[in-house]
């Protein structure tokens, strides 16, 4: 058996037993002998697998302890514990939510600790299958198809999603650099899924969210009374992620002195909680991710150098959004689709005329950034609002507005960049030789006479015809990376026949082996 265990009883002598009996199963115990020490613990944010509850307290009886941890958690697993058979009692216990009832094992021949240890292992299975529906449902919330978004679209990150490919089997650190917003946490998920260790915990820790006393606790855990406002043990989130993954984020805020701790804990794979002395084994993954520059805080000698090696073992730099426009459009369809079902609003399809102004813009707050305005747009519906806030936002940084979209003759599209203007071609010899004797020549600012050679007329439907095929080509490329190359899924998003899709195309100079930028 492997969980942590509440005993909430009265009785010093028995709960000693139990105490012992039960940590010889290798499960973690922690005793309350009274109702309310116990709900004093799960205010002070402690948490249990399975507690086991006596019905008969002087204080706070077992069935009013029940009521109030049902209050806290309903999905708590609480077996009750009693000296006799009072079936009164076991009828209003389940009423109340409780896993079990069972007699207290005073028997010599162990029949009585064979059925608790029975009841509990029930409760145990209970509970994690409780835990993996919540998680799972967590999962869906966050990601209604439990996909992920599309970051193979250009180059950069290919390199970046073969090397997650390379090493995700392992366990050997993996440190993210990059700008706040371009995804570190959603490779570090990645990496986790890939693993051997997907089916166990993977735990977030935002380093730069707690003060240092706070972080310390958050990450190994506490005694009881290990310093003021610890009123009960606490697990720290290395504990609970066992076999799982640990991911530290910011973790260029860690203070120095955290630091050296979190050191020896990756050095001996153990550590102790605040105000312990038991060591405890702990066998996690570590991905770290930062946006500061740690070359320069080791420097300063504000971040350890051995630390350092230790995390990066591998480290993955994710560019900045603005240099991987090419995932805008796939970006856009993932996090419209995604929202819209969270959300419950109709499915909204991104104009040429917004896809232009995205790529367009500089996103100084990278993904994250492009995610919330996305979210803006499934809840306000309205493309013009967004379209101003773009606006917005470059007159507020100073950015150059946007170039121009130009005009398609016959296919709506995307405006590509402005054409420049056609180069003049010099007029044959034989056409200045025929102009006319005594025609009157042009006159100079210096008074010469100066006649220049008038360029060749090319036609303003040539030229028209050159921006609309540039358009149109343009408009092709971003839908086919909005559908992933679905051929006929673009074709109906444009309006257009598949067979005119397929000869525009070819037209255009697109194919699969070598796509258009």
């Amino acid at each position: 058996m492997n969980g942590r265990l509440a005993v909430v009883d009265d009785d010093r002598a028995f709960t000693e037993y139990l105490a012992t009996w039960l940590g010889s199963r290798g499960l973690t115990v922690e005793v309350f002998h009274s109702g309310s020490a116990f709900l004093d613990s799960l205010r002070a944010g402690a948490s249990a697998d399975v507690v086991l509850l006596d019905v008969l307290m002087p204080d706070l009886n077992g069935l009013d302890t029940l009521r109030a941890i049902r209050q806290f958690n309903a999905a708590t697993q609480v077996i009750m514990l009693s000296g006799r058979h009072a079936p009164a009692t076991v009828i209003e216990a389940v009423r109340l939510g409780a896993a079990d009832y069972v007699l207290k094992p005073d028997d010599p021949d162990g029949v009585g600790e064979a059925a608790l240890e029975a009841a509990i292992n029930h409760a145990l299975e209970r509970e994690a299958l409780a835990s993996e529906v919540a998680r799972l449902g967590a999962q869906m919330a966050e990601d209604p198809d439990g996909a992920q978004p599309c970051w193979s679209a250009g180059p950069a990150m290919q390199r970046v999603m073969a090397m997650v490919e390379r090493v995700a089997d392992s366990d050997v650190g993996v440190l993210l650099r990059g700008e706040s917003g371009v995804g570190k946490e959603v490779i570090a998920r990645e990496l986790h899924r890939r693993s051997q260790r997907r089916a166990k915990p993977y735990v977030k820790v935002n380093c730069a969210a707690l003060p240092a006393d706070l972080l310390e606790s958050e990450l190994f855990g506490h005694e009881r009374g290990a310093f003021t406002g610890a009123g009960a043990t606490r697990v720290g989130r290395f504990e609970f992620a066992q076999n799982g993954t640990v991911m530290l984020d910011e973790i260029g805020e860690m203070p120095a002195a955290l630091q050296a701790k979190l050191l020896h804990v990756l050095q001996d794979r153990s550590f102790t909680r605040l105000g312990s002395n038991r060591v405890i084994d702990v066998d996690v993954r570590i991905i770290s991710a930062t946006n500061r520059d740690l070359e320069a805080m080791m420097r300063a000698g504000t971040f350890r150098e051995d630390l350092y090696y230790r995390l990066q073992v591998i480290e993955l730099r994710l560019p900045p959004l603005r240099e991987r426009l090419e995932e805008i459009a796939p970006l856009v369809e993932f996090f419209l689709s995604k929202y819209a079902k969270v959300y419950r609003r109709p499915a909204i399809r991104p104009s040429p005329t917004l896809l232009h102004a995205l790529r367009q813009y500089s996103w100084p707050g990278n993904i994250r950034e492009l995610e919330n305005m996305m979210k803006r747009l499934v809840v306000l519906q309205e493309e013009q609002l967004i379209l101003s806030e773009l606006d917005r936002l470059r007159v507020s940084s100073n950015e150059p507005r946007p170039a121009a979209e130009p005009a398609a003759a016959s296919f709506q599209a995307p405006p590509p960049a402005v054409l420049p203007p056609p180069m003049p071609v010099a007029p044959p010899v034989a056409a200045v030789a025929a102009e006319p004797a005594g025609a009157p020549a042009d006159i100079s600012v210096d008074g010469a006479a100066d006649t220049p050679a008038a360029p060749e007329v090319i036609g303003l439907h040539a030229v028209a015809k050159a921006a609309a095929l540039k358009a149109e080509r343009q408009a092709i490329v971003d839908a086919l990376a909005i559908f992933r190359w679905n051929r006929r899924k673009v074709a109906e998003y444009l309006g257009v026949s598949y067979k005119t899709l397929l000869t525009k195309m070819k037209e255009c100079g697109i194919s699969e082996a070598s796509p258009a930028s």
